[in-house]
């Protein structure tokens, strides 16, 4: 039994065009002209998607949207618009739209959209989950949240910026985890290594034989993607030509290996990736506006680690074997007050290092890479057993040399009572002690 769309388009000739080309993929179709007659149809049959456009007479989109929302949640809906304007779509998958189309509507984009849509419904549908993978508390991180279950319960493309070290591609698989493509594959590919002479060999795959050293077929990135997410990192490193031809399969849904006869269809949804401004690099021409415009259905900026330091602590936590020593409050505030530009990446990257050092120990100074960590706002040394109390401003390398000196100088020179005296092991202790070059 075919798929039952219902369209509500106020005008006639795009309301017809929508609907010829829907029955022509094989879909029953119910034409109305606006928001309280798509009601009224709902009330009396059954539907299995609703396409509809924003502006209308009576009962406009984002109304009808509201309707739906209460009243049949579970009801996919694409929305259609005739600009651009990214409020009107951001208020659309508020609203519950899992996607929009541009007017005029290309036959592919339709198909496309449609597909994903119905493929999503008959899936997982998205909880309220609290996204558990994306730790923080901050003010920063709950919008962060919210804008994930936002592009999760949606199915438009994605467009994630932030620093490098921020989370993006965790950001990329939660959207796919808590959507309802979360069975489909999650294909990532870093575009920066992309050879320009077989762009089209690995996004559109080949056959074997079509050129030199092809001795078998290869899918390519967006055949293995489909019925799934293609997450592009570092998008504006795409030669613009290229650029141009992934916003053809954006908007047709087609690929056509290199040497094969015909183009196939692909269902892929896009989640893509840079850690420039957008604006900028559309300026100087390293990224197409119009490209730009079809990625960022949902727009998600992921803040630098500085921009939320109180989620340090529960990071640190995060990053930290479970059941070991923990961490000492100088080691957690010297982590808290550390420049860290690579951002979280840096911060998991020393935490586990800091952990292999300590064993079953606590973390402490003496655990800390301090090229690292020396930032803006060192922390003072508090008074303790095997150390004195160190004035603010003194770099974290000259506490821990003291600190050590201290500790040997109290053990009369004894690395295994100094090692203990210190909590790190014997090993950590000859290796600081040759680092810093103290004598015995």
């Amino acid at each position: 039994m075919a798929d039952s769309i219902l369209v509500a388009e106020d005008e006639r000739a795009s309301g017809e065009y929508l609907r010829l080309l829907l029955e022509e993929l094989g879909f029953d179709v119910r034409l109305v002209a606006n928001g309280v007659e798509a009601l009224l149809a709902l009330e009396a049959g059954r539907f299995d998607l609703v396409v509809t456009d924003l502006r209308m007479p009576s009962m406009d989109g984002f109304e009808l949207l509201t309707h739906l929302g209460q009243r049949w949640p579970n009801l996919p809906v694409i929305v259609l618009t005739a600009n651009e304007d990214v409020a009107d779509v951001i208020e659309a998958v508020r609203l519950g739209a899992v996607n929009y189309l541009l007017k005029p509507a290309t036959p592919g984009s339709v198909g496309s959209a449609v597909e994903r849509a119905l493929l999503t419904r008959k899936r997982s549908v998205v909880t309220d989950s609290a996204v558990p993978e994306l730790v923080g508390s901050s003010k920063a991180m709950v919008e962060v949240r919210h804008r994930v279950l936002m592009a999760a319960r949606s199915d438009v493309h994605v467009l994630v910026t932030g620093d490098t070290g921020t989370g993006k591609e965790l950001v990329s698989r939660a959207i796919h985890t808590h959507s309802g493509l979360s069975k489909g594959p999650f294909v990532a590919h870093n575009c920066a290594l992309s050879p320009s002479d077989l762009f089209e060999s690995e996004f559109f795959g080949h056959r074997r034989g079509s050129f030199t050293g092809a001795d078998r077929d290869r899918r390519g990135l967006l055949r293995e993607a489909h019925g799934g997410v293609l997450f592009l990192d570092e998008l504006e490193t795409l030669d613009l030509g290229f650029q141009a031809k992934l916003l053809r399969v954006i908007d047709d849904g087609e690929v056509r290996p290199v040497g094969a006869e015909r183009a196939e269809r692909v269902n892929v949804r896009f989640v893509a990736a840079t850690n420039r401004e957008s604006q900028v690099m559309i300026d100087e021409g390293s990224l197409r506006e119009d490209l730009y415009y079809r990625l960022r259905g949902v727009e998600i900026k992921l803040p630098a680690l500085a921009e939320r330091r109180e989620d340090i602590p529960m990071l640190i936590t995060h990053f930290d074997r479970p059941g070991s020593g923990g961490v000492t409050p100088e080691a957690s505030a010297a982590l808290c007050g550390a420049a860290l530009p690579g951002n979280v990446r840096q911060l998991r990257n020393i935490v586990q290092s800091a952990r292999a050092a300590a064993g079953d120990h606590a973390i402490g100074l003496l655990h800390l890479p301090t090229d690292q960590i020396e930032g803006d706002r060192p922390p003072a040394m508090s008074q303790g057993s095997g150390s004195e109390g160190v004035p603010r401003g003194v770099s974290l390398r000259e506490i821990e040399r003291r600190a050590i000196v201290q500790a040997l100088e109290d053990c009369d020179g004894n690395r295994t009572r100094a090692a203990k005296l210190l909590d790190i092991d014997r090993s950590t202790l000859r290796r600081k002690v040759a680092d810093y070059e103290i004598e015995s």
